[in-house]
């Protein structure tokens, strides 16, 4: 990938060149950033991806390219929480590309000003196969003036799925909201000739217009409804509230025919997915261990694939938002040989969620 190498050249230069201007301003506590990132990512050698509906290896040169956003947040001076996403382009072995992405959290710890290193959590997708995985990070972040920052960093991740091991390289600029003076001049009061004395008026009973409990002095946020929880400005509480939605279907034995019984527990997904049009869908399919092993990780595929269809073609759910991965019968959900074993190992899962901030109420 030329074109890759081409650009992260150009990154690293632009780093380099940023040294000679730069300066050491001292993050502060609730200081708040966001960033452009680039760089490139090594996929494992086992990793593949779906391409014309055949599986197709990932080439693990260094050689996916990696662009995004990410914003943060210093919870103190040392301690960073951090988010981020990323557009994967990877090339394919013996030709060919896929495509994906990279979303997860890192918490970050500095060891001084320019020096740090975190772990964090990341959701790796490239051509419909998607992993979850631990990610270790070491970086150097260097300011350029009081806002604007860059960084370089390098890592690993091991994922908790397939167990892929797999390393990047990323550049980013991160612009940092408010001004910090990194080597303030103390500030002398003003002296302020005497002023004679006067009469003091009587004092004011303080006004509270919208009952809240906070007076109209202190109160950035007026008339506030009554039956929410406010807090010292006088503005709503927020909280975080989130919305699970769950599929579990079941399978006759040898078979990906999805039962009529089933179609409410779809049905209920796909409104889910309906009311939240960004979020996507990974349906896991599974088997019992009756039968040969590769037999069992094409009917796990099969299953996965019955119950997308069934969303997409019955329900109406864009076939861009469905992806599907088959298990086996390598992750049983009842140990056991027993039919009723058997019969709860046949099937398929699916899980989403979302986070929505609602007020507080009294």
């Amino acid at each position: 990938m030329k074109k890759l190498n081409t650009v992260l050249l150009a990154l690293v230069s632009v780093g380099m060149t940023s040294v000679a201007t730069a300066q050491q301003t001292q993050v502060e506590k609730n200081d708040i950033y966001v960033g452009a990132r680039m760089g490139a990512f090594s996929a494992d050698p086992e990793r593949v991806a779906i391409d014309n509906n055949a599986f197709r290896a990932v080439d693990n040169n260094f050689s996916t390219l990696a662009t995004g956003i990410e914003a943060g947040v210093m919870l103190s001076e040392a301690w960073e929480l951090r988010a981020y996403y990323e557009y994967l382009e990877a090339d394919l072995e013996l030709g060919g590309n896929a495509y994906g992405k990279n979303y997860g959290t890192d918490a970050l710890y500095h060891f001084n000003d320019t020096v740090y290193a975190g772990l964090g959590v990341v959701s790796s997708e490239i051509g419909g196969i998607a992993d979850k995985a631990i990610r270790a990070t070491v970086g150097h972040r260097s300011f350029i003036n009081d806002n604007l920052a860059w960084r370089i960093e390098a890592g690993g991740q091991k994922g908790t799925d397939e167990k892929y091991n797999e390393m990047f390289a990323n550049f980013g600029l991160q612009w940092f909201f408010g001004g910090r003076d990194a080597s303030p001049e103390p500030r002398q009061r003003p002296d302020v000739a005497p002023q004679p004395a006067q009469s003091q008026p009587e004092p004011q009973q303080p006004v509270d217009s919208d009952g809240d409990g906070v007076i109209d002095s202190k109160d950035n946020c007026v008339n506030t409804p009554a039956d929410y929880s406010v807090d010292e400005n006088g503005c709503v509480l927020y909280k975080n509230e989130t919305l699970r939605e769950e599929m579990l279907v079941e399978f006759d034995f040898d078979s990906s025919v999805v039962r009529k019984s089933a179609m409410g527990e779809i049905e209920d997904m796909a409104n889910f997915m309906k009311e939240h049009p960004q979020l996507n869908i990974t349906i896991h399919g599974h088997t019992d261990s009756v039968g040969p092993e590769d037999y069992n990780q094409w009917l796990s595929e099969r299953r996965a694939k019955a119950v997308g269809d069934v969303m997409v073609k019955r329900f109406g759910i864009d076939a861009n938002r469905v992806s599907y991965k088959g298990h086996g019968e390598s992750q049983p959900r009842t140990m056991g040989d027993s039919a009723a074993a058997r019969q709860d190992n046949r099937r398929i899962e699916a899980e989403l969620k979302i986070v929505n901030r609602v007020p507080v109420e009294r």
